[in-house]
């Protein structure tokens, strides 16, 4: 399982953490493009999912969201295995943390 205690914001969707932190490609039946999404203040949005969805050429993508515009993230990142979703996961919640100070 991948361990998701380093989220700040409140989790409202998941299920990202029931995969497991191994090669991509024994879980690609599991990765499609709702995998979680996190609500911070400010009304900002962490979404992450895999696409295309169940595709091994895929990749995780990772948006900050504002205001529920969906056309235009705040910030968009690409990952192509957990160690790397994790960092990139990181990096989005330090920019919405770092945003809603200001």
């Amino acid at each position: 399982m991948i361990d998701l205690t380093f989220i700040k914001g409140k989790i409202t969707y998941d299920d990202l953490s029931s995969l497991e932190n191994t090669d991509i490609s024994s879980q690609i039946d599991s990765l499609k493009e709702d995998l979680l999404q996190v609500e911070y203040s400010d009304c900002y949005l962490l979404d992450v999912g895999w696409y295309p969805s169940f595709d091994i050429n895929g990749s995780f993508q990772i948006s900050v969201i504002k205001d529920y515009d969906w056309g235009a993230p705040q910030l968009f990142s690409k990952a192509r295995s957990i160690s790397a979703l994790k960092m990139q996961i990181t990096e989005a919640q330090n920019f919405i943390i770092s945003a809603a100070k200001n």
